[in-house]
Protein backbone atom coordinates (compact mmCIF):
# COMPACT_ATOMS: atom_id res chain seq x y z
CA UNK A 1 0.00 0.00 0.00
CA UNK A 2 3.00 2.33 0.14
CA UNK A 3 2.43 3.62 -3.37
CA UNK A 4 -1.30 4.07 -2.88
CA UNK A 5 -3.24 7.20 -3.88
CA UNK A 6 -7.05 7.12 -3.92
CA UNK A 7 -8.81 10.14 -5.41
CA UNK A 8 -12.29 11.02 -6.53
CA UNK A 9 -15.86 11.92 -5.77
CA UNK A 10 -16.80 9.83 -2.73
CA UNK A 11 -20.31 11.33 -2.36
CA UNK A 12 -19.63 10.99 1.33
CA UNK A 13 -18.88 13.03 4.44
CA UNK A 14 -18.94 12.40 8.18
CA UNK A 15 -21.89 14.79 8.51
CA UNK A 16 -24.06 12.12 6.87
CA UNK A 17 -22.88 9.17 8.98
CA UNK A 18 -25.82 7.09 10.10
CA UNK A 19 -25.42 4.53 12.84
CA UNK A 20 -25.79 1.60 13.03
CA UNK A 21 -25.21 1.56 9.26
CA UNK A 22 -22.09 -0.45 8.54
CA UNK A 23 -19.30 1.13 6.54
CA UNK A 24 -20.21 4.80 6.77
CA UNK A 25 -17.74 7.58 5.93
CA UNK A 26 -16.00 7.49 9.31
CA UNK A 27 -15.58 3.72 9.11
CA UNK A 28 -13.93 3.98 5.69
CA UNK A 29 -11.60 6.78 6.87
CA UNK A 30 -10.67 4.74 9.96
CA UNK A 31 -9.89 1.63 7.88
CA UNK A 32 -7.73 3.66 5.49
CA UNK A 33 -5.86 5.24 8.41
CA UNK A 34 -5.13 1.75 9.76
CA UNK A 35 -3.24 1.19 6.48
CA UNK A 36 -1.40 4.54 6.89
CA UNK A 37 -3.57 6.14 4.17
CA UNK A 38 -4.79 9.63 5.05
CA UNK A 39 -6.93 12.38 3.60
CA UNK A 40 -4.49 14.92 2.22
CA UNK A 41 -6.97 17.79 2.61
CA UNK A 42 -7.39 17.07 6.31
CA UNK A 43 -3.66 16.77 6.86
CA UNK A 44 -2.79 19.93 4.90
CA UNK A 45 -5.47 22.10 6.55
CA UNK A 46 -5.21 20.39 9.96
CA UNK A 47 -8.94 19.76 9.81
CA UNK A 48 -11.17 17.06 11.27
CA UNK A 49 -13.52 14.96 9.16
CA UNK A 50 -16.91 16.70 8.96
CA UNK A 51 -15.44 20.11 9.80
CA UNK A 52 -14.09 21.04 6.36
CA UNK A 53 -13.94 24.77 5.60
CA UNK A 54 -13.64 24.36 1.82
CA UNK A 55 -16.49 22.75 -0.14
CA UNK A 56 -15.70 20.68 -3.22
CA UNK A 57 -19.33 20.43 -4.39
CA UNK A 58 -22.02 23.07 -4.71
CA UNK A 59 -25.19 21.05 -5.13
CA UNK A 60 -26.92 22.13 -8.36
CA UNK A 61 -24.34 24.96 -8.48
CA UNK A 62 -26.08 26.62 -5.53
CA UNK A 63 -23.48 28.58 -3.55
CA UNK A 64 -25.53 28.04 -0.38
CA UNK A 65 -25.30 24.24 -0.67
CA UNK A 66 -21.58 23.59 -0.37
CA UNK A 67 -20.27 20.21 0.78
CA UNK A 68 -16.88 18.53 0.94
CA UNK A 69 -17.24 15.17 -0.84
CA UNK A 70 -14.19 14.95 -3.13
CA UNK A 71 -11.02 13.54 -1.61
CA UNK A 72 -7.45 12.59 -2.23
CA UNK A 73 -6.26 9.89 0.16
CA UNK A 74 -2.63 8.78 0.09
CA UNK A 75 -0.16 6.64 1.98
CA UNK A 76 2.09 8.41 4.50
CA UNK A 77 4.91 8.13 1.95
CA UNK A 78 3.08 10.78 -0.10
CA UNK A 79 1.27 12.61 2.70
CA UNK A 80 4.54 13.37 4.46
CA UNK A 81 5.94 14.85 1.22
CA UNK A 82 2.98 17.04 0.34
CA UNK A 83 4.00 20.54 -0.71
CA UNK A 84 0.63 22.01 -1.66
CA UNK A 85 -3.07 21.18 -1.60
CA UNK A 86 -5.62 23.34 -3.42
CA UNK A 87 -9.28 23.36 -4.35
CA UNK A 88 -10.24 25.07 -7.60
CA UNK A 89 -11.75 28.55 -7.56
CA UNK A 90 -15.54 28.47 -7.19
CA UNK A 91 -16.25 31.30 -9.65
CA UNK A 92 -14.15 29.69 -12.37
CA UNK A 93 -15.21 26.06 -11.97
CA UNK A 94 -18.95 26.41 -11.27
CA UNK A 95 -19.32 27.50 -14.89
CA UNK A 96 -18.21 23.99 -15.85
CA UNK A 97 -19.45 21.70 -13.07
CA UNK A 98 -20.99 21.66 -9.61
CA UNK A 99 -17.72 20.04 -8.41
CA UNK A 100 -14.49 21.93 -7.83
CA UNK A 101 -11.26 20.13 -8.70
CA UNK A 102 -8.78 19.20 -5.99
CA UNK A 103 -5.05 19.47 -6.63
CA UNK A 104 -2.06 18.15 -4.73
CA UNK A 105 1.62 18.72 -5.30
CA UNK A 106 4.34 16.56 -3.79
CA UNK A 107 8.00 17.10 -3.16
CA UNK A 108 10.12 14.40 -4.74
CA UNK A 109 9.17 10.98 -3.37
CA UNK A 110 11.49 7.94 -3.60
Amino acid sequence: MQGCIIAGDFNSNKIWDIKPRKCNHSDVVRELEEMSIKSLYHQFFNSSQGEERHPTLYLQRNKLKGYHIDYIFAHDKFANNMALFEIGDMETWLKISDHLPVFVEFRFVN
